[in-house]
């Protein structure tokens, strides 16, 4: 099965430009309003990102079956 491709949505488009706006509107106010509102943005966006690609996703394991024990014989007297 293959992986789809990365897709950005019209909402996903929406925040992103209203991070943008709001990163600068920060830094017209105060340069350290402005880093610390771009930090928040970047850990934000990262987490995003390692969500839609699946970064922690459990794959399930396969855990190899058991080899087939063959039936016991009983010595023949």
């Amino acid at each position: 099965m293959e992986r789809r491709g990365f897709q950005l949505s019209i909402a996903m488009m929406t925040g992103v430009v209203a991070c943008i706006a709001f990163n600068l509107w920060l830094f017209r106010i105060s340069t350290l309003l402005g880093l610390v509102g771009l930090n928040v943005t970047k850990h934000v966006v990262i987490a995003w990102l390692c969500q839609v690609v699946g970064v922690d996703k459990r794959r399930a394991r396969r855990v190899p079956a058991a080899p087939a024990m063959p039936a016991p014989t009983l010595p023949l007297r």
